[in-house]
């Protein structure tokens, strides 16, 4: 039975084989595709596409030969011949090869093959009367499309060198494209007359989360019935996949056909965190030949995504009543029974959310929040907020939900005093009491933590620490006196606290 009907789909989404309508246009493939056409109809000759295994070279080299037959008039037409696994042994066998592709009738070959030492001259001497004849009488572009060129041998690179060496005075009558894994540039850093002629070299990296995601939902649009596009993926699961495969097609096609398969086992309808992981071990552990998987994702990275998920079912979290956190001091008894019959506060999925003010950028709010807005952090708040499609442009008034993402460090080094201005369980409150100080004193930071006993608190601290208690009441006394009023010391935190801010 056809899996993918069982699912609504009308064909298979995420097949291995390289099928030019599935191609997803990431930015990085049409800014290649682009290059590639634009050098090839301007006839520059010889250009090389870079890539890891799985990065989409063998689709995008599909595409691209499409592309070209795809063209409107006869004039845009390219002419093109693949050559896929240049693994050959001799030249002779390279030229035959070339010139059976480029369709040199029989009898010439056999005639040019008689006779060992003349085969290859004579090869060479009927492939360029071909080009002649097609890019100078016939006016036709004429290209030479090969994959795997990792395997060229170095023979066969000097017979493209020679090749390159037919031209008219105004261009080259072959356009080479070799598409290649990284190690190809190895070579070209080897064989210098080679490496001189290339006019393009490009480097295919890895999607990104949002790419990877846009691949999968295109693929599964491709697959179904027009008009409906069924989510199959979870904003989680999603997610997942791009933490297990670092963001390389051919791993994202091989692990998403897992998934589907287990969804149609288990007789579910979508794929979150949890079972997208659990196909990624399970291909790890088998030894998947598509590569290394990295599913050793950092619990603290989870719990920051699951929060999409626990904002979607229980809604955004609630604030309690201003409360202000105790200084560190000695234990004692009284205090320490005391201390054990409060009730322990679970950590936070979400820390809350934000309404983005007119005038302010998103990524300002997200330094003040967690101390920095780098790659993670800015790909964690958009899994927490998936009714936002492009987080880089959020409008005043959209409300931002803030996933709990602990530090790896403390953010209040031990030993030193901190002067905190305010404390409270309200983020928006505090934030905005945060932004309103900043004016009088721009050495401030926003600092959200969580305490078993206290839950979760965001407070307002001095930037830079004191070494001792008086140099920190010197500090407040040189605040303004709106701000002095309400401040107080801190000699560090308990051990048992979780910082959000880095």
């Amino acid at each position: 039975m056809e899996y993918f009907k069982i699912l609504n789909l009308i064909r298979e989404p995420f097949s291995n084989s390289p099928e030019p309508e599935f191609f997803y246009q990431s930015p990085k493939h049409i800014r290649c595709l682009q290059q590639l056409e634009l050098a090839i109809r301007l006839r520059r000759g010889l250009n090389v596409v870079l890539g890891d295994v799985g990065t989409g070279k063998t689709t995008l080299c599909r595409r691209l030969i499409t592309a070209f037959a795809e063209a409107d008039t006869a004039s845009d037409a390219v002419e093109t011949h693949l050559l896929m696994d240049p693994a050959f042994t001799s030249p002779a066998e390279f030229l035959t090869a070339v010139a059976l592709g480029f369709g040199i009738p029989a009898r010439q070959k056999r005639r040019a093959a008689a006779e060992a030492k003349t085969s290859e001259w004579q090869l060479k001497e009927s492939i360029k009367d071909h080009l002649l004849n097609r890019g100078v009488d016939e006016k036709k572009i004429v290209a030479l499309i090969i994959d795997e060129g990792q395997n060229l041998p170095d023979f066969c690179l000097e017979i493209l060198r020679e090749f390159l060496n037919y031209e008219t005075n105004e261009n080259k009558l072959l356009q080479i494209v070799i598409f290649a894994q990284r190690e190809f540039r190895q070579t070209l850093d080897r064989i210098e007359n080679f490496a001189d002629r290339v006019n393009l070299l490009y480097t295919l990296e890895p999607l990104n989360l949002q790419e990877t995601r846009e691949m999968i939902r295109f693929r599964i649009a491709r697959a179904g019935e027009p008009g409906s596009v069924p989510e199959l993926f979870s904003g989680l699961g999603l997610l997942a996949v791009y933490r297990a495969t670092g963001g390389y097609p051919r791993k994202i096609i091989t692990l998403c056909h897992q998934v589907i398969l287990s969804l149609i086992i288990q007789n579910r309808t979508r794929a979150g965190w949890f079972l997208v992981r659990s196909c990624a071990r399970r291909m790890a552990s088998t030894g998947n030949p598509s590569g290394s998987w990295r599913y050793g994702w950092a619990p603290a990275v989870a719990t920051a995504f699951i929060a999409a998920l626990v904002f979607a079912i229980s809604g955004p979290v609630q604030t309690g009543t201003v409360q202000q956190p105790e200084a560190s001091r000695p234990e004692d008894p009284n205090r320490a029974a005391a201390a054990a019959e409060t009730p322990v506060q679970p950590q936070p999925a979400l820390l809350g959310k934000l309404i983005l003010k007119d005038g302010r950028a998103i990524w300002r709010m997200l330094a003040d929040v967690y101390g920095t807005a780098n790659g993670s952090v800015w790909e964690s708040v958009a899994l927490a907020n998936p009714q936002i499609r492009n987080l880089g442009r959020v409008k005043a008034g959209e409300a931002i939900h803030l996933p709990a993402l602990p530090s790896p460090v403390g953010a209040l080094p031990a030993g030193r005093y901190w002067v905190q201005l305010a404390a409270s369980r309200d983020l928006e409150q505090t934030y905005e009491l945060y932004r309103s100080y900043q004016p009088e004193a721009p050495d401030l930071r926003f600092l959200p933590y969580w305490h078993p006993r206290q839950g979760v608190v965001f407070s307002i601290v001095l930037k830079d620490g004191c070494p001792d208690e008086a140099s920190a009441l010197q500090a407040i006394a040189r605040l303004p006196a709106a701000l002095a009023s309400g401040a107080r010391v801190l000699n560090g935190m308990d051990r048992e606290t979780v910082f959000y801010t880095r």
